[in-house]
């Protein structure tokens, strides 16, 4: 038997692994992964390893039962989250200085400069 524990201490145990497969009993909804897999811990009883980013492959429901994958983000896919956390930090700043822009803007019309 498996026992996962995600990032915010959550403990997912009594797991069956069938090939890459983890089983629980009864479901577990995706909102217990979501922005929950930065650091996971997968033990056995006998071996731990602990995991950094990784991703919710699949999560289906069988019987009752959740059959759930989990894997690691690759080069790319970490890649990717960087490059949009820049653009939307980017984005953010061009939107403060637009919005500074027309409160300036606003003044001079109002003849306040």
């Amino acid at each position: 038997m498996y026992t996962i524990t995600l990032a915010n201490g959550t403990k997912l145990e009594n797991l069956e692994l069938n090939g890459n497969n983890y089983i629980a009993e009864g479901v577990i909804e995706d909102s217990v992964f979501q922005d929950n897999l930065a650091s996971v811990t997968i033990t056995d009883g006998e071996t731990t390893e602990t995991y950094t980013d990784m991703v919710l492959i699949s999560n289906r429901v069988d019987g009752g039962r959740s059959w759930f994958i989990l894997g690691e983000k690759s080069p790319q896919e970490k890649a990717m989250e960087r490059i949009n956390t820049l653009l939307e930090s980017n984005a953010n700043s061009i939107t403060d200085v637009q919005v500074a822009l027309a409160e300036v803007y606003e003044l001079v019309l109002m003849g306040g400069v």
